[in-house]
């Protein structure tokens, strides 16, 4: 899972870095055989259960701009979403700096109905379909660990996005997938090696 996200990091003509974060000598020496830096094994307050993601990206970010100032902004890559196709990660970030984003993040445009519950009440967020309107307020899913890139300066304060955010959409729900159980990664497997051509594949 680690090589997925590191091959599709590697093969952005846009990321200059590919640096993996954790704490684990095993994991560590995966991500170099990849190709991935590891300067350093996270400390143990950034591993623990209730650890936030944005800790460890400002760890990181703040460790980084000691050593390289002029490095610009960060991206996450989470390798426990691996279906990605290899052109995806440079499409979402030159849609970010064209259009001068200070983030952007990866979404799918959602075309049912979507309520929320509160206090045992619900209430529907979408405008739902009117003769006028004849379309829908366009609401997103937003996976996050497919690609999220922000300017350093807020991922150093521990923000993941900055108050500008462009939702780089997708509709292959291919890449949904999020492995966390047996069954997922089961799914994943199939569905890359169905499309090894479609999606990134590391060389083993």
């Amino acid at each position: 899972m680690i090589a997925y996200a590191i091959t599709a990091a590697l093969h952005s003509k846009h990321i200059s870095r590919v640096i993996v974060a954790t704490d684990d000598q095993t994991i560590a020496d995966i991500a170099l055989h990849y190709g991935a830096e590891v300067p350093y094994l996270l400390p143990d307050h950034l591993v623990q259960d209730h650890t936030r993601l944005e800790d460890t990206f400002a760890h990181m970010t703040q460790w980084l701009l000691k050593e390289d100032p002029s490095i610009s902004h960060i991206c996450f890559v989470d390798p426990t979403r691996p279906v990605r196709p290899l052109s995806f990660l440079d499409e979402a970030l030159e849609a970010m700096l064209e259009g001068a984003y200070d983030s952007v993040i990866s979404g799918v445009k959602e075309h049912k109905s979507v309520w929320r519950e509160s206090d045992g009440v619900l209430t529907r967020l979408d405008s739902g379909f009117t003769v006028r309107q004849l379309k829908k307020d366009k609401i997103y899913i937003c996976y996050s660990g497919l690609i999220t890139c922000t300017k350093a300066e807020f991922m150093a304060e521990g923000q993941r996005l900055g108050p500008n955010v462009h939702i780089h959409e997708f509709d292959d729900l291919n890449m949904t997938i999020d492995i966390h159980t047996k069954d997922e990664l089961r799914l994943a497997e199939l569905i890359l090696d169905e499309w090894n051509d479609r999606y990134v594949t590391p060389s083993i």
